[in-house]
C-alpha cells in the first residue's frame, strides 16, 4: 500500500501535467504491490491454547514442554487440532525424542501417527536389525507389512545387512524366510536378494527344482532354471522326453524343442517311419517345414525313399508332393532326383503338362524338359489371349 506522501507526490505530478492521470493509476498500482506485505505471525504455544483443543492442562503443558525441547515453539491453531485428532501425545513425542529422533516437524509426527508406527515399533525393528533408517523408511516397510518377526526370520535364513528397498522387494515378491530355507535345502544355496527375487518370479520354486531333479536334470544353475520355466520345459515335458527315447539333452535343446512345438509324441512318431538319428536340429527343422509323420510315409508309398531331412523338407517347401510324385512315376520318368523334382514344381510344371511332352516321344534330359515344356505353356497361354480377343471384338449384326 503506497504512504500517504508517495500518493500526494503522484498527485502532484498529475496536477502539473507531467503524467496523465492513467499514468498515476498505473505508477499507485506499482507502489502498492512493491509494499512488503506483513508477515502472518504464529500463534505460541501456550498451555491455555492447548487446553482449549481439547488436552487437559497437566496435558497441555507437558506437550509444551516436550515440543519446545525439539525446537518447536510456534505453531497454528489448525496444527494442535490435528495433532489431538492423531493423538500426539507428549508420551509420543517424548519417546520419538529418546529414539534419536530429535529434529522432527509436526507434520511427520503427525504421519507417524497415522501409519501406526509406534516407539515399540521402532525399538523392535532396530533390534532385529533395520537401523539407521528415517522416517519415510520406516513408514515404506510398516506400509509392505514388514514386521520385526520377518526381519528376524530372514537373518536366520542368512539374508543380512537388507536395506529398506531390498526388504521390500523380498516381501513384495515372496522371497520369504521359508523360501529362501526351502532353496537351499533343494540345492541352491549362496543366492543374493536379486537371485532369490528372480527365481521367485519366474517359477522357479523348491517344487520344481526337485521335479527337475527327479526328471534327470541336475546342476543347472539359476539362469538355465528360469530359461526351462520361461520356456515350458517342465518336470513334465521332462519325463515324456525321456520315455520316448531323447536323452542326455542340454537345456539349450531342451529349450528349442519346447519353443518349437516338438512334442515327445512327434518323435516316436517319426522314429517310426524307419528315420533315427536325427539330431535336435533335424528334428526341429522337419517339425518347422511341415516335414510330417504322414508325409513322410506317403513318400515312401509313393516310391521315395532314403531322403535326407534336407531333401524332404526341400520336397515340402516346393510343393514335392507325393501325388506329384506318383504322376512322375505313371509316365515313366523315374530316377529324378529332388532338385529335378523342385525344378519341375517351381516352373509350374504339372504332370499334365509333362504327359503332352512324353506323347511327343520325347526323350530330353530334365533342364531341356523344363525349357520346353514352358516354352509349350506359353504358346498355348498367347494362343488363349487371342481367341479370346478375337471374340471379344466379333461383331454380331441383326
Amino acid at each position: 500500500m503506497p504512504t500517504p506522501s508517495e500518493q500526494m507526490q503522484v498527485l502532484d505530478l498529475i496536477s502539473q501535467a507531467k503524467i496523465t492521470a492513467l499514468e498515476g493509476e498505473e505508477l499507485l498500482k506499482a507502489l502498492a504491490a512493491s509494499s512488503p506485505k506483513p508477515k502472518p505471525q504464529p500463534i505460541r504455544v501456550d498451555p491455555v491454547v492447548v487446553s482449549a483443543i481439547g488436552w487437559s492442562p497437566n496435558e497441555g503443558a507437558n506437550l509444551v514442554f516436550e515440543l519446545r525441547k525439539m525446537g518447536i515453539d510456534h505453531l497454528k491453531l489448525s496444527e494442535l487440532q490435528e495433532m489431538r485428532l492423531h493423538n500426539v501425545t507428549p508420551e509420543f513425542v517424548r519417546e520419538i525424542a529418546s529414539l534419536g529422533y530429535e529434529d522432527v516437524d509436526l507434520d511427520e509426527l503427525v504421519n507417524l501417527r497415522m501409519q501406526n508406527i509406534s516407539p515399540e515399533y521402532i525399538r523392535e525393528m532396530r533390534a532385529a536389525g533395520l537401523t539407521g533408517v528415517d522416517f519415510d523408511e520406516l513408514i515404506e516397510v510398516s506400509e509392505h507389512g514388514i514386521t520385526p518377526e520377518f526381519m528376524r526370520a530372514m537373518r536366520e535364513a542368512g539374508i543380512k545387512n537388507l536395506d529398506v528397498d531390498e526388504l521390500v522387494e523380498c516381501f513384495d515378491h515372496g522371497v520369504t524366510p521359508e523360501f529362501i530355507r526351502a532353496m537351499q535345502q533343494s540345492g541352491l544355496k549362496d543366492l543374493n536378494t536379486d537371485e532369490l527375487i528372480e527365481c521367485s518370479d519366474h517359477g522357479v520354486t523348491p517344487e520344481f527344482m526337485r521335479a527337475m531333479h527327479e526328471g534327470g536334470i541336475k546342476d543347472l544353475d539359476v539362469e538355465e532354471l528360469i530359461e526351462c520355466s520361461d520356456h515350458g520345459v517342465t518336470p513334465e515335458f521332462l519325463r515324456s522326453m525321456r520315455e520316448a527315447g531323447i536323452k542326455d539333452l542340454d537345456v539349450e535343446e531342451l529349450v528349442e524343442c519346447s519353443n518349437h512345438g516338438v512334442t515327445p509324441e512327434f518323435l516316436r512318431a517319426v522314429r517310426k517311419t524307419g528315420i533315427k538319428h536325427l539330431d535336435i536340429d533335424e528334428i526341429v527343422e522337419c517339425f518347422d517345414h511341415g516335414v510330417t509323420v504322414e508325409f513322410i510315409i506317403a513318400m515312401r508309398d509313393a516310391g521315395i525313399k532314403d531322403l535326407e531331412v534336407d531333401e524332404l523338407v526341400e520336397c515340402a517347401d516346393h510343393g514335392v508332393t507325393p501325388e506329384f510324385i506318383r504322376g512322375i512315376h505313371e509316365l515313366e520318368l523315374k530316377d529324378l532326383e529332388v532338385n529335378h523334382l523342385v525344378a519341375l514344381t517351381d516352373h509350374g510344371i504339372t504332370t499334365k503338362m509333362l504327359k503332352k511332352a512324353c506323347h511327343a516321344h520325347l526323350a530330353l534330359g530334365i533342364e531341356d524338359l523344363v525349357e520346353l515344356v514352358t516354352e509349350e505353356q506359353d504358346l498355348e497361354d498367347k494362343d488363349n489371349k487371342e481367341s479370346q480377343g478375337k471374340r471379344g471384338t466379333h461383331i454380331h449384326l441383326h
